[in-house]
């Protein structure tokens, strides 16, 4: 079909240069260009989906701007190619056919990018929902305006601003963020061309009116973890039968972390709670020296004298070190700890509940400055990563009983007391001590590089151990972690984090922000997921929550609504489904019930108010839970009537709303009735004269001028 030809020499040149880029776009050349062009894309596409999952390809080639733009200029090119060839002829019909269909498909493709929905809903059993979570976040700020308080004062953790009114207004303001479905540090070894011309949100993000939010750091999935951590690993030598002699060992890991305290002030407690885990036929404890002294009286806090019946206390206080009997101080009253000024007093030895023998004996104990309060003191025997310490006089204490002797039938709690002690060092180093059930063996620096080191002895051999990870902290505390990438992860299952620095009015704070989860059972929302910052005269929350789509209408599950039908033999789930009703919003009126969503069967439904209709999907379930399960607790007082049976569960259903699916279907069709079309009028109306009829034609005149003239001769 030939391309009718605009341009002519005398037209002037800004007219000729338009009409040639309008030649150039409707050109056959530029559109098997585009085709190809965009068969190609779509080809890569399948192989990122296939390596990196739905999200990646979203994020790297279908919701970008390049792909918004071959799009567009292959619409324009089919629209070109139509409406240069105007007035269309009878014989162009199926070719206009066509083409309308074509850019009909391109815009219903546009529109579902552009517009569509795909969510997840979670629903507890006995409980509803009317809102869906897209796979994208966003940034929320909360100013409030405070009333009292001065400049500098701290917010509390628990969410709620200090010195803010309650029923004060509250300015929320909604912040776009694309972090993509990467680590940030993952794109500097992802050096494929998708990630590179893709938009990612980084540096600032908002600045207005003396609130300024930057983006310094982002976790597509991330982990908290307590700080300061460490995880070791220790050997367990080959038994006989599990292979040859002098083989290598095998490594048993164990993770310990610092917890903070729940009291904010410290006390005691200033440098957190310790861990402690039974493994290789003792117990490993960590804990964190948060001082100078009370890291140098670890490594000398060794009994020299005999323990007696109820064990020896080793005080560490003024630069020196003290010895002092349970059974001879004990009830005694208090005496001095040398020319330190301070006086101590053994209040009480008791027995710590709901431990191993090895591990119940501890003693309290007062320390007393002249003109000052006492300051309790906590010594656990098997227990020290709980001791609690006088940070107040600066005095460090150990308490040592022997268990060598101790009656009982069980032979791992006889060997209980066998205890390796591992502490961060003020100094940043690690450090560890040996203790047998009977005298402490030895106490000396721990290397973090992996070098392995004697720890228990046993008869089957000498047990060694290695620092596998270590991760450092001056003060106990949550760490934010990256997780390696998945392309099967959901929204439900990522926890994703933002190191963002928040500035108000003069001041400036950095810190990690953990991405809110969806809310199924009434959550509150941790100091990770709500951070604060106060200004001058007001404080600013910052909270990373999922996009939330309000559907329209409610969807309720009942209690045993959710089927699950498992594998024989297995606890894999062959198929399950879910049985639910669609409740208006307002009235709460069934608008439909017993509906049954399964795997491989969605269900189409309309909301009543906005005519939008959405395709449900049956995706995935949580549970079961069982009674005395936190989460089943919190559903249980979620659900609208008490729950009957022992478990539950939380169904994951899948929304999608494409709004530009009918028009994509009409432009398929058309493209479909145009090619007929072609096919047809060429084939049976518009058939070009045969050369055998034209031929014979000719041959007969010929042949009758030849007879006239033969005649006339």
């Amino acid at each position: 079909m030939a391309r009718p030809k605009l341009r002519s020499p005398g037209q002037p040149l800004l007219v000729r240069l338009v009409l040639g880029i309008y030649e150039f776009c409707a050109s056959l050349k530029l559109a098997v260009f585009l085709i190809f062009s965009l068969a190609g894309v779509l080809a890569w596409a399948t192989f990122v989906e296939s390596a990196n999952g739905l999200q990646a390809v979203h994020f790297g080639i279908y919701g970008t701007w390049w792909f918004a733009g071959l799009q567009m200029l292959l619409a324009v090119c089919i629209f070109c190619a139509a409406s240069i060839r105007f007035p269309w002829k009878r014989y162009q019909t199926g070719f206009v056919i066509t083409h309308i269909g074509l850019l009909t498909l391109l815009f219903g493709c546009w529109l579902s990018r552009e517009y569509g929905i795909d969510a997840q809903m979670l629903i507890p059993e006995s409980g509803d929902s009317s809102v869906a979570y897209e796979d994208k976040q966003h940034f929320e700020l909360s100013i409030h305006h405070r009333t009292s308080g001065s400049r500098g004062e701290a917010a509390p953790h628990d969410g709620s601003p200090a010195g803010v009114k309650p029923d004060g207004e509250v300015e929320v303001i909604s912040i776009p963020f694309r972090g993509g479905p990467f680590n940030s540090s993952d794109y500097a070894r992802r050096r494929f061309i998708p990630w590179r011309l893709a938009r990612r949100d980084q540096g600032v993000v908002f600045d207005h009116d003396g609130v300024r939010l930057e983006v310094l750091d982002y976790y597509s999935n991330s982990k908290v973890i307590d700080a300061p951590f460490v995880r070791l690993e220790l050997s367990m030598p080959l038994m006989p039968g599990q292979g040859a002699a002098g083989g290598e060992p095998r490594w048993v890991p164990t993770e310990l972390s610092v917890r903070p305290a729940r009291d904010p002030r410290g006390g005691g407690y200033r440098y957190g709670l310790g861990r402690s885990e039974r493994v290789g036929g003792g117990q490993i404890s960590f804990w964190l020296a948060g001082t100078k002294p009370q890291t140098a009286a670890f490594l000398d806090e060794a009994p020299r004298g005999d323990l007696g019946e109820k064990g020896a206390i080793i005080l560490h206080a003024g630069g020196r070190r003290f010895e002092i009997r349970v059974d001879e101080k004990l009830a005694q009253g208090a005496f001095p700890l040398g020319d330190t000024g301070l006086t101590a007093k053994i209040v009480d030895q008791f027995q710590f509940p709901d431990q191993p023998p090895a591990n119940r004996p501890g003693v309290e104990i007062e320390i007393t400055a002249k003109d000052g309060s006492p300051q309790q003191m906590v010594l656990m025997a098997g227990l020290p990563e709980l001791n609690k310490q006088d940070y107040v006089h600066d005095v460090y204490g150990a308490y040592w009983i022997s268990t060598a002797n101790q009656k009982t039938e069980d032979l791992m709690l006889r060997r209980g007391g066998s205890r390796i002690d591992v502490i961060l060092g003020y100094d940043g180093k690690l450090y560890y001590r040996y203790w047998n059930r009977r005298k402490l063996v030895f106490a000396r620096d721990l290397p973090a590089d992996g070098t392995a080191v004697n720890a228990f002895k046993m008869p089957i051999g000498q047990l060694k151990m290695r620092v596998v990870d270590l991760l450092r902290r001056k003060t106990p505390g949550a760490e934010v972690l990256p997780v390696a990438f998945s392309k099967d992860a959901t929204p439900v299952d990522s926890f994703r984090a933002a190191k963002v620095r928040l500035t108000v009015d003069e001041a400036s704070e950095e810190f990690w922000v953990l991405g809110t989860p969806p809310d199924l059972i009434g959550s509150r929302p941790s100091p990770l997921e709500h951070r604060l910052v106060v200004g001058k005269d007001r404080v600013v929350g910052l909270s990373m929550p999922l996009d939330v789509v309000e559907i329209g209408f409610r969807i309720h599950l009942e209690e045993g609504g959710f089927e699950r039908f498992l594998d024989p033999g297995t606890s894999q789930a062959a198929h399950y489904g879910s049985v639910v009703d669609f409740l208006d919003t307002k009235d709460n009126h069934a608008l439909r019930r017993h509906v049954k969503i399964s795997m491989n069967a969605p269900v189409d439904f309309t909301d009543p108010r906005r005519g939008r209709s959405y395709r449900l999907f049956q995706e995935a379930f949580r549970g079961p839970f069982k009674r005395g399960d936190g989460i089943f607790e919190r559903i249980q007082r979620q659900a609208d009537q008490p729950l009957n049976r022992d478990q539950a569960y939380i169904t994951i259903l899948t929304v999608n709303y494409d709004p530009g699916r009918g028009i994509k279907y009409i432009g398929c069709a058309l493209i479909v009735g145009g090619i007929a079309v072609m096919f047809y009028m060429r084939a049976y109306f518009f058939k070009p004269a045969r050369k055998t009829s034209a031929t014979r034609k000719q041959t007969a005149k010929k042949t009758s001028a030849a007879e006239a003239q033969l005649v006339s001769g």
